[in-house]
């Protein structure tokens, strides 16, 4: 019994501290909390990237009829021999990484080798030189976006680009006497950049 006597005041003891310090942190809590300040209604957008093409530099669309490369010559010079002009402009609100590539599918009835066919890009007025891209690297990179073009690199918005497009053939391309390709189309892509 002398035991359980000493034991109630050290009981009481502990339990007063217990909701001195409850009501201490309370308190302070309460006093050193300030109400929330708010910003509503944010929104978050993106930048637009909009990329398109024009062969009078005035006119833009996002698709128009492409050339006629007749007369190539395997193993000879590039046709036509200036190039078929068009523009690209970048119409979006940031700089674009310029991609090139061939989608859908080729028509080649003559089994032309697409590796030994040169798709040639002329930055016109850049002082870059020229790529030159193979029909079938061009075919490949359509599931990756596209090769890059490095000139200009990055498009900048609200500025355009003249180019010129050639193409040109390997002697050993194919067999025979005449080859045809067809239902090529070259798309133009953009990555926005910073």
């Amino acid at each position: 019994m002398k035991t359980r006597n000493n034991l109630v005041p050290l009981w009481r003891a502990v339990t007063v501290m217990a909701v001195v310090v409850v009501i201490v942190t309370g308190v302070t809590f309460a006093a050193l909390q300030s109400q929330q300040a708010v910003l509503t209604g944010n929104t978050i957008e993106t930048a637009s990237a909009d990329l398109r093409l024009s062969t009078d530099g005035t006119t833009y669309s996002n698709s128009l009829v492409g050339f006629d490369f007749s007369n190539v010559v395997p193993g000879g010079s590039a046709v036509p021999a200036a190039g078929y002009n068009f523009y690209l402009k970048n119409f979006g609100g940031t700089p674009l990484l310029l991609k090139f590539s061939v989608t859908g599918t080729v028509a080649n009835p003559d089994n032309v080798d697409l590796a030994k066919v040169n798709v040639i890009l002329n930055a016109v007025g850049s002082g870059a030189q020229a790529q030159t891209f193979t029909l079938s690297s061009l075919i490949a990179a359509a599931s990756t976006g596209g090769l890059a073009i490095n000139t200009p690199s990055p498009l900048m918005n609200g500025t355009q680009q003249k180019y010129a497009l050639q193409v040109s053939m390997a002697s050993d391309a194919f067999n025979g006497s005449s080859a045809s390709l067809g239902n090529i189309s070259f798309a133009f892509g953009g990555l926005a950049t910073n």
